[in-house]
C-alpha cells in the first residue's frame, strides 16, 4: 500500500467513525446483533461462492449461508488454525487478492510468518475503530505523536523519521541507549508532542530514562501501546514520569478482531463492529480462547480463527458509555528485552516484524547468550541447497547487523529450542540476570 493510498483509506476511516463508529460505541444488544447478523450472511455468502476452502467446507458441514440467524450456524464451523491457513493459504483468498487488496504480515510469534489480506473496506473500518480509541483518550486531528516503534533506520540513516502529513515522528527502537535517548528528549522536548505511541517494552524504557534522569514532557496527554504485554511498571512508571495514562489495543495481523482499553482503565472492551468475538473455555477457569471472525474481509476471510492468544476473564459489562463488553485483559506475548553491547536494552518486536516479510523463511528463533550478539536460527520453505541457505543467511546476517548492530550469528545446522514441556519460543534471552 502506497503511502496516498493509506492517506485516503485513512481518511475515509475518520468519516466512518463520525456517520457511525461513534453512534455504534452505545448501541443496544439488539442493534449489536442485528449488525452483526447482516454482515456475517454478506460474509457467508460471499465465501460459499467465491473462496475455495469455504465453498467445500460449507458442503460438508450442511452450512446454511441463507440462514435467518448466522450468528447460530457460526457455531456449525470447525475452528481454524494458523497452520491449516499456511497450509492451504490460496484457498483461503479471492481471485487476484493481491492487486484487489492491503497486504500485511504476522509479527511472527510463533517463529513462524503468516500473509494475510484485507479488503479495502476492511482497513476503512480498521482505521475508523483506531481514531475512535484515540479519541477517547483526548487525540485530535494531527496532534504530535512520538512513535517508538515500526522504524528500522539501515546504516547511516538518521535514528528518527518524520511524517510531516501525519504530524508523527517515529524513533528507531533498536537504537535506546542513553546517548540515543539523550538525543530523542532534546528532540521532544523542542517539539512537544501530544502522545507517545509505541511497543509498551520501548515505551518503559523512555519513561525510566525520564525518571532517572529527571525530564519530562509537560505537552503531553497520554500515550498508545499495542503489540505486547503492558508489563506490570509501564502504568505506573509514565505516570510518574509524565503525568499520563496509558491506553493499549490488541489486533492482529491476521484481521479478525481488535479490542481496546477506554478511559475507565478497568479491563479491554471488544470491538463488535469489527468481528465476532467467542471466548472457548480452557482448563483454567479464569482463562480463554480467543476464536474470531472478522466481519468485512472478503479478500481473505478467516472465519472462527483460533487466534493463539488467551482472554482473562469472562464478559462483563463496564462503568463507561460503552454498551460493548469487555475482558479483564489479554494474555499473549510478554518479551523479555534485547541487549547491545554497550548493556542497552532494546524490543525484539521489530525482528519479528523483518522476518514475517521474507517469504523463503518457514520459521526463526532467536536466541541471545551474550551482550552485543544474536543467534538466529533458520528453517527455509522448500529444498534448501547450499547456495539457497548462503544467499538468505547472509542477507539475514547483514540486514540485522546494520538494523540492530549486534553481532548476528546464522548456524547452519542446529535444533530449534523447546521448554521442558515442549513449548516454543520465539526469542531465549539466556543471559544470566538480564531481565
Amino acid at each position: 500500500m502506497n503511502r496516498l493510498q493509506d492517506y485516503s483509506l485513512t481518511l475515509k476511516g475518520i468519516w466512518k467513525y463520525s456517520r457511525f463508529l461513534k453512534r455504534s460505541q452505545s448501541f443496544s444488544n439488539d442493534e449489536i446483533i442485528t449488525n452483526q447478523s447482516k454482515w456475517l450472511s454478506r460474509l457467508f455468502i460471499h465465501a460459499h461462492k467465491n473462496i475455495p476452502w469455504y465453498s467445500a467446507l460449507f458442503r460438508e458441514h450442511g452450512i446454511d449461508v441463507n440462514s435467518v440467524n448466522p450468528l447460530q450456524e457460526l457455531k456449525k464451523i470447525p475452528i481454524l488454525t494458523k497452520e491449516q491457513v499456511r497450509a492451504h493459504h490460496a484457498d483461503f483468498c479471492i481471485s487476484g487478492v493481491a492487486k484487489r487488496s492491503v497486504k500485511f504480515s504476522t509479527s511472527g510469534t510463533t517463529g513462524e510468518p503468516l500473509t494475510a489480506y484485507t479488503s479495502f473496506n476492511q482497513w476503512i473500518i480498521e482505521q475508523g475503530i483506531i481514531w475512535r480509541h484515540w479519541k477517547s483518550a483526548g487525540y485530535n486531528f494531527r496532534d504530535r505523536i512520538a512513535i517508538f516503534r515500526s522504524y528500522s533506520p539501515k546504516e547511516g540513516d538518521p535514528l528518527l523519521k518524520v511524517d510531516r502529513l501525519r504530524n508523527w515522528t517515529y524513533f528507531s527502537v533498536f537504537d535506546m541507549n542513553d546517548d540515543a535517548i539523550n538525543s530523542y528528549v532534546k528532540y521532544l522536548q523542542k517539539w512537544k508532542p501530544k502522545f507517545l505511541r509505541g511497543y509498551p517494552s520501548a515505551l518503559n524504557l523512555i519513561a525510566e530514562h525520564a525518571l532517572r534522569n529527571g525530564w519530562t514532557l509537560p505537552s503531553l496527554k497520554g500515550a498508545f501501546s499495542a503489540s505486547e504485554v503492558v508489563p506490570d511498571t509501564l502504568r505506573k512508571n509514565l505516570n510518574d514520569a509524565f503525568g499520563i495514562e496509558l491506553f493499549d489495543h490488541y489486533g492482529q495481523a491476521e484481521i479478525t478482531c481488535m479490542f481496546h482499553e477506554c478511559e475507565d482503565h478497568s479491563g479491554m472492551h471488544v470491538n463488535w463492529e469489527y468481528g465476532v468475538v467467542e471466548l472457548l473455555p480452557t482448563a483454567d477457569k479464569d482463562v480463554f480462547k480467543i476464536i474470531a471472525t472478522n466481519l468485512h474481509n472478503l479478500s481473505m476471510p478467516l472465519i472462527r480463527y483460533d487466534t493463539g492468544d488467551l482472554a482473562v476473564g469472562n464478559w462483563e459489562s463496564c462503568n463507561c458509555i460503552r454498551s460493548s463488553l469487555k475482558i479483564k485483559a489479554i494474555r499473549g506475548r510478554q518479551d523479555d528485552y534485547l541487549y547491545m553491547s554497550d548493556q542497552s536494552r532494546a524490543s525484539p518486536v521489530n525482528l519479528y516484524t523483518y522476518f514475517s516479510k521474507l517469504d523463503e523463511i518457514q520459521q526463526f528463533q532467536l536466541i541471545q547468550e551474550k551482550f552485543g550478539e544474536l543467534t538466529v536460527l533458520l528453517r527455509l520453505n522448500g529444498v534448501t541447497t547450499d547456495q539457497k541457505w548462503s544467499d538468505i543467511s547472509c542477507r539475514v546476517i547483514q540486514d540485522l547487523t546494520s538494523k540492530t548492530h549486534l553481532a548476528i550469528r546464522c548456524p547452519r545446522h542446529f535444533n530449534f529450542l523447546q521448554s521442558s514441556e515442549g513449548k516454543f519460543q520465539t526469542f531465549v534471552q539466556r543471559i544470566k540476570n538480564a531481565n
